[in-house]
């Protein structure tokens, strides 16, 4: 008979990856259905999101009862919240239903400090609590696996390196497309698409055009919003960029997927605690070449010159130079164009959901 999963899905952001896993997951027999997993009510005040968080785990505790899973994969992030989170969840769902169950965790990005501070809320209950009764956890990366062995060797033991799983096709070359964001032109297109702050890069993309040569003959296309949007146009105007520049603000995830097929390179200094940054490997996996910096699945996947070209995020002259460095050679662009298809097909929904039940029949 095969095994019962309940998936923990988010209610809007990247539906599209969880729900690829959850069809992958099918094909190879498994019995999947899903269910909202978030942290509710994310501006609202603490009691709120407490209560939001209940509200779930009993949702979920309730869907439990219903299907009898073998397993309940929670789709997650490994820092303060979300650990939280995960942690009241499991203690409520081990609380509340008896039967054998197996929990696996994917977590999107983390933040390691959890294990590394003197909390005693995370280092003493939290930690050792999910630790004991998580079967699985998935993380994005090799450093963090590196990492999380190194300081909690015995979640290490239940650790494994994942990716997530990228459908080039869900991206078509258009003039349309182009024509509806007034694109449809011959300048070279440099991407970004992302959560609008700092530690994205976004700044030192903007503060390097500045020092780019060839901006006659470019546009900088920035897909998404956030914290310091705001402060990000701001910058744009008084640096007096916007002939070089183009923001789409808030894009459905579907209607952003289209730009990888449609411009002709991607930049993205990030310096945040990414995981596997969706943005990058949709670039991958739709053949363009990249600008990037050496972060976790990055440094797991890509290398210099075949697949990218590396920057110091938090410095506008290192990114000025690799534009500069990527426009003039054409070459360069072909090599990393078809090296990163070819990179692109290890991130199929039939390879990622492969690895998964590999994983899942380690469990007892």
């Amino acid at each position: 008979m095969a095994s019962k999963i309940l998936v923990g899905i988010p209610p809007k952001n990247h539906i599209n990856l969880a729900m690829d896993e959850v069809e992958g997951l099918n094909e190879l027999g498994y019995e999947c259905e899903t269910i909202t997993y978030t942290r509710n009510k994310p501006r609202g005040r603490r009691i709120d999101k407490l209560f939001g968080v209940l509200e779930n785990a009993i949702s979920i505790i309730r869907r439990l009862h219903q299907m009898k899973p073998d397993i309940l994969y929670l789709n997650s992030r490994f820092e303060p919240v979300g650990t939280t989170r995960d942690f009241i969840t499991v203690a409520l769902i081990r609380l509340f239903y008896w039967k054998k169950l197996n929990i696996a965790i994917k977590t999107h990005g983390s933040d390691l400090s959890i294990l590394t501070d003197k909390s005693f809320f995370f280092k003493r209950i939290v930690i050792p609590y999910l630790t004991k009764y998580v079967s699985l956890w998935f993380f994005l990366s090799y450093e963090e696996i590196h990492n999380i062995v190194q300081y909690a060797p015995i979640l290490g033991k239940k650790a494994c390196v994942t990716g997530n799983i990228i459908d080039a096709a869900r991206s078509t070359k258009s003039s349309a497309f182009l024509e509806k964001h007034h694109l449809n032109d011959s300048r070279f297109k440099f991407f970004f698409a992302g959560r609008m702050i700092a530690e994205k890069g976004i700044f030192s993309i903007i503060r390097a055009i500045s020092s780019f040569k060839y901006k006659e003959k470019c546009v900088f296309v920035f897909a998404g919003n956030g914290e310091e949007y705001d402060a990000f146009k701001n910058e744009i105007k008084e640096r007096q960029l916007e002939n070089y520049v183009h923001l789409t603000g808030f894009l459905s995830e579907e209607e952003c997927d289209h730009f990888y097929s449609n411009v002709n390179a991607l930049v993205f200094p990030t310096y945040f605690d990414e995981g596997f940054p969706m943005a990058l490997f949709k670039s991958v996996a739709c053949g363009l070449p990249i600008i990037t910096t050496k972060t976790r699945a990055a440094i797991d996947h890509l290398k210099e010159p075949d697949n990218c070209l590396w920057v110091d995020g938090r410095n506008p002259k290192s990114v000025a130079k690799a534009l500069n460095h990527l426009y003039e050679d054409k070459l360069l662009q072909d090599n990393m164009a078809f090296n990163n298809k070819l990179l692109g097909q290890n991130f199929t929904r039939q390879k990622i959901t492969a690895q998964m039940n590999q994983d899942f029949h380690k469990l007892n």
